[in-house]
């Protein structure tokens, strides 16, 4: 992991200022986004030849973040970090927000004011409860009550074809050239295919992402 190391020392050097340019609702002080951190570091990152890769899926049952820094010579190094278990998706979103931007930080050791994104998932505020403000009819009869609509749940994405689809979107790798590779493995998506095969197409999208950003496919595959 050599070269890896020696390129992020490199990247570090050249971080730019991590912005604050978002606010704490509850605690009104500014603080840096994941969109903050990530224009900060990704420029270096580009230059010294890496990129981070952040892809969720299930471990042991649990739904888990994990976070990637791959270097061109096909060098990576890998962090976990565990999710909540939450039914509420505006909640979820909150928290996988909040994690992103903490590994990020964490995996590349650098510091940004600590937000309370999660604050809502950890101590959710007890609902208020509604004054009654109903007056009774003159002719005692009745008010109708309308029953609550059940809120419709999206369909949920299956954590192997999300993780593929982060990985792709984030390369910018040919749709066509992942659905070639699935059905030259007999599938028609990747949640077909269990975790190695998974861990083999992210890593034959990374390496063609470093053979044709930095013009030496070769030694990226002899390296990885």
């Amino acid at each position: 992991m050599q070269e890896l190391i020696k390129a992020l020392i490199k990247a570090k050097a050249e971080f730019n200022p991590i912005q604050k340019d978002g606010t704490n609702p509850h605690y009104k002080r500014k603080y840096a986004t994941l969109d903050a951190v990530l224009d900060a570091v990704t420029p270096a990152l580009g230059k010294h030849g890496l990129v981070i890769i952040q892809t969720t899926e299930i471990f042991e049952s649990k739904t888990v973040l994990r976070t990637h820094i791959f270097h061109e010579s096909g060098e990576s190094i890998t962090s976990t970090y565990p999710l909540p278990e939450i039914a509420d998706s505006q909640k979820l979103g909150a928290a996988l927000t909040y994690a992103r931007r903490y590994a990020v930080c964490a995996i590349l050791s650098v510091t940004a004011d600590e937000d309370d994104d999660a604050e809502s998932v950890n101590n959710p505020k007890k609902a208020e409860q509604p004054h009654n403000n109903i007056r009774p009819r003159k002719d005692n009869q009745q008010s109708r009550v309308q029953p609550t609509k059940q809120a419709i749940t999206p369909p949920s994405i299956n954590p192997k074809d999300l993780r593929v689809k982060e990985v792709r979107t984030l390369l910018n790798y040919p749709l066509d050239l992942v659905k070639e590779w699935l059905h030259s493995r007999n599938v028609t998506s990747p949640s077909e295919l269990d975790t190695t095969k998974i861990d083999e197409l992210v890593k034959t999208m990374c390496l063609a992402w470093a053979g044709n950003k930095f013009g030496h496919p070769n030694h990226a595959v002899n390296s990885y």
